[in-house]
């Protein structure tokens, strides 16, 4: 015997009518009628008084309905535990990001989270480019946000925003006051990079290659905090996402200008993730929040 029949005979003795349990439980009279054959064969026992056009249940049928409706109601108690405890939010999640992008973009998004989601222990790794595809592929991290993605086959890749590209100088320099600027005015300029094998470093040196744009690598570092450090004490001009730098700029210790041209200078934001694995409702959650969508 299923929820489903005893339901349909709680029904039938609530309303005395093979039609009325029928049309509330969505099947038909003839049923109706075989279900309850069924239980009386089962039980052993009449349950119904079928006359004068009149249904009422025997006293085994009231026993019987007494205990259904005890199962039913702990059933339906049961049934919405179990939905709860599978709708909560919780477990470990674990994305590392690089150091650009998680001090500036993803840190409002990973406050919003923990206090939408406290039951989820959230672990968030400033780390290098590499690492975070390392880390992804093995499972030690469920997601991971970089600049300028690589496809990777066991890689799967959200895209997550495009990132305006400006030119940075020490409030001294001779470009603190230009608002924007032309690719061809860098050549020859003194300039702060990344170090080369940085995904942005590469994308900002396919641009200035794009332009016929030779610059003097003066300096080379592998996080952006110290490379503003740097151009700071106007050791040399920059190249920088614009969300970057904006504090600097409103503190008055650095300026930026933007590129005058007819393609902007961005540089791709992507979450990775491994391909091919289920990710967890926290993982979902979090994905949701950041407004990502699947990519390739």
């Amino acid at each position: 015997m299923n929820i489903e029949v005893m339901k349909t005979f709680c029904d039938l003795v609530e309303t005395g009518s093979f039609s009325k349990a029928a049309e509330a439980n969505y099947i038909s009279q003839s049923a109706v009628s075989q279900q309850l054959a069924k239980l009386e064969r089962d039980f052993g026992a009449q349950l119904m008084n079928r006359g004068g056009g009149l249904v009422t249940a025997t006293d085994a049928g009231q026993a019987l309905y007494r205990g259904a409706l005890e199962i039913i109601r702990r059933y339906e108690q049961l049934a919405g535990e179990v939905r709860s405890v599978a709708d909560a939010i919780h477990g470990v999640l674990r994305v590392g990001t690089i150091y650009s992008v998680g001090f500036y973009l993803l840190e409002p998004y990973v406050r919003r989270f923990l206090q939408d989601y406290p039951e989820v222990e959230l672990h968030v790794e400033y780390t290098q480019w590499n690492r975070i595809y390392a880390a992804v592929r093995s499972g030690e991290m469920n997601l991971g946000v970089v600049a300028e993605p690589e496809a990777h086959r066991s890689i799967q890749l959200l895209p997550l925003a495009d990132e305006q590209l400006v030119v940075v100088c020490s409030p001294d320099h001779r470009f603190a006051r230009r608002k924007h600027l032309r690719p061809e005015e860098l050549a020859g300029e003194t300039f702060i990079g990344f170090e080369p094998g940085i995904p942005t470093r590469r994308r900002i040196d396919a641009l200035l290659a794009e332009h016929g744009v030779s610059v003097n690598i003066a300096l080379e570092f592998d996080n952006v905090e110290t490379l503003k450090r740097a151009v700071e004490i106007n050791a040399g001009l920059s190249i920088l996402p614009e969300d970057n730098v904006l504090r600097e700029e409103h503190l008055g210790l650095l300026r930026y200008a933007r590129f005058r041209d007819g393609e902007p200078w961005v540089r791709r934001l992507s979450i990775v993730r491994a391909r091919g694995r289920m990710p967890s409702p926290a993982e979902q959650k979090f994905l949701s929040l950041l407004g990502s969508h699947e990519g390739t």
